[in-house]
């Protein structure tokens, strides 16, 4: 009897290091089918990689004559010019040190506005930030993630810039484009809303659908209502027209 209640428990025993071997082969299996992965991307990216450099070697053997003479004659004209600034910081010392005080006290621009003239034709709608999305009720915010409302505010902010970049041209060059019925379609509904102490900025659902191709349909809608909740913009109803004025933070 004893014999046999020896014999059951090496059984047990036995059984239970085989479990724990079988899971860690399971585990093992699961590590190589990820590193299978990963290696199968390593691939994709030394293949980008290569076609890349045949590209960039390509291009460094074919540069055109004119552009290196080109960029020599510039090479020369900021050394001189590098030259002539070394010669006047030599014979003016006090007053490079008074604009160097200057400089320290005037602020820091946006260079990338600067080097390509970026101007805010009008303002951006603000990102939900993750403290702001777990405030909103689920009965509001229904199944949507974060990411998915912070795609629509890009969106937004896309029709937005499209249509005030087209009005900050100007009516002579609406009508140079053949677009002068929007031009004047969009002036009509901002006299409906705008007045001379305010400027309101806008979309409506038919801004949407010309420039996304589709309708706000439910989804959509129930994210402007979350948007509303964020106090990221409104709504304002004249007749049958509804706009989606964008609430600026003063």
């Amino acid at each position: 009897m004893l014999c046999k209640n020896a014999i059951k428990e090496e059984f047990l025993k036995m059984r239970i290091v085989l479990s724990q071997m079988c899971n860690g082969i399971e585990q093992i299996r699961k590590k190589l089918v990820d590193m299978r992965k990963q290696n199968n991307q390593c691939r994709e990216l030394l293949s980008f990689i290569e076609t890349l450099d045949k590209r960039i070697i390509h291009m460094e053997k074919n540069i055109p004559h004119e552009l290196i003479r080109d960029y020599n004659k510039i090479e020369n004209s900021l050394s001189m010019k590098t030259i002539c600034k070394k010669e006047f910081i030599q014979k003016s010392p006090i007053i490079i040190r008074n604009k160097n005080v200057e400089k320290e006290k005037t602020p820091i621009k946006d260079c990338k506005k600067i080097l390509f003239n970026e101007l805010e034709v009008c303002p951006m709608i603000s990102l939900i930030s993750e403290d702001e999305f777990n405030k909103v009720p689920k009965y509001i915010i229904g199944r949507q993630s974060l990411e998915t409302v912070n795609d629509f505010i890009n969106t937004i902010n896309h029709i937005l810039k499209t249509k005030y970049t087209f009005l900050s041209l100007g009516k002579a060059h609406a009508r140079k484009q053949g677009d002068l019925n929007l031009y004047l379609h969009y002036k009509k509904q901002e006299l409906d809303l705008c007045n001379d102490s305010e400027y309101i900025y806008f979309f409506t659902g038919e801004d949407y659908e010309k420039q996304m191709k589709s309708k706000l349909n439910k989804i959509k809608l129930n994210l402007i209502t979350v948007l509303r909740h964020c106090k990221r913009l409104r709504e304002h109803r004249i007749k049958n027209d509804l706009r989606y004025v964008i609430l600026t933070k003063k």
